[in-house]
């Protein structure tokens, strides 16, 4: 069971760690693009979309980690 736990615990951190990456790498093109004159309102909601669903990921993780200790 350890064995398993410990493989689902790195598959989730791997997730999370890629999460964490994309929304850095989006939100870094903000505000190149708000001072280009484009609107970023759209950008913005799908970093809050993007920011939930890590939310989500570390949720995961926690149950993962809290049902095998």
């Amino acid at each position: 069971m350890s064995l398993e736990r410990d493989l689902k615990l790195a598959q989730a951190d791997s997730r999370i760690e890629e999460a964490e990456r994309n929304i850095r790498q989006v939100e870094s093109l903000v505000p190149e693009l708000a001072a280009r004159g484009v609107s970023t309102s759209e950008l913005e909601g799908h970093i809050d979309l993007m920011s939930e669903a890590l939310y989500h990921l570390k949720e995961q993780r926690r149950l993962i980690h809290s049902t095998c200790h």
